[in-house]
């Protein structure tokens, strides 16, 4: 129920030559803005402190020694001032041309995001819940609520601001603590390498009863949707039968027969187990 790229696996051959199974993976940028938001598509950035945080633009670059954006408040998409120098890791990230009154709106809406105030106003509510159901679900390190604090899209228009799905290959505990782990993760303390204080695009959803229950809402909702009776086998199972003859005829797959099928049913088990223990 939130925006997110269009995806779909391919086999690519060049001049007849097999390149073997991909994932393509719509780009955020201009034509997914119209497509999901209209001819008047706002602003979009992606924030980042990293310069390998992926695409072009992102930010500072990565310096030895550094564990992550661990001192980059703006990354955090928390409010530090007025001054738009002070947010750097997200101007300078824009995907979208921006304007001063562009990046004094943004500002006024992190400062009211940082606030937990007005945020009907400075939130597409729906949407962000939407998004940490499904983000919180499939355990993504590598992301906003994780020590690295890169590899999503911020939306914004006329003060909203949204979040928009990116970088997922390392999803389902691969990251950090591993599967093991990640599969018992609590979805009421979905930041890893930080508090909930720390990453208020998140922490807001906990600061209110209400916004919490609608937040569980969603996740029973989503859970009924996709786990339901038989759900989950059916879609892994189509999934797995749809790519198979590829992955195995890859020239350069890193798997053999058996260990496909292995990852098959272990990412089966994940998901069922995850399931069951965020019911």
């Amino acid at each position: 129920g939130a925006a997110s790229p269009l995806c779909s696996f391919v086999h690519i051959t060049v001049n007849g030559e097999d390149w073997g199974l991909y994932l393509a993976v719509e780009g955020v940028e201009q034509s997914f803005l119209t497509r999901n938001y209209g001819a008047d598509a706002g602003n979009l950035y992606k924030p980042d402190s990293m310069s390998f945080g992926g695409g072009r633009g992102n930010g500072k670059d990565f310096e030895p020694g550094q564990t992550g954006a661990q001192g980059s408040s703006d990354v955090k998409l928390k409010y530090t001032d007025d001054e738009p120098d002070s947010y750097q890791n997200i101007f300078d990230s824009a995907k979208t041309d921006i304007t001063d009154s562009d990046k004094s709106r943004l500002i006024a809406s992190l400062k009211a995001l940082s606030e937990y105030t007005e945020l009907e106003s400075v939130l597409n509510i729906d949407e962000v819940l939407r998004y940490f159901v499904v983000h919180s679900f499939v355990v993504n390190g590598d992301s906003y609520t994780g020590s690295m604090i890169h590899n999503y899209y911020l939306h914004e228009y006329e003060g909203r601001l949204s979040m928009i799905p990116w970088d997922y290959n390392l999803a389902f505990g691969a990251f950090e603590g591993g599967a093991q782990s990640g599969v018992n993760e609590l979805i009421d303390s979905p930041v890893s390498g930080g508090s909930l204080d720390d990453r208020p695009m998140v922490g807001w959803i906990f600061s209110d009863e209400e916004y919490t229950e609608r937040y569980h809402s969603l996740y029973a909702e989503f859970l009924e949707r996709w786990f339901g009776e038989g759900k989950l086998d059916t879609l892994i199972s189509q999934t797995a039968e749809l790519i198979a003859p590829y992955v195995l005829s890859d020239p350069t797959k890193f798997c053999t027969a058996e260990e496909f099928d292995t990852a098959v049913e272990t990412l089966r088990s994940f998901a069922a187990l995850r399931a069951e223990a965020v019911s």
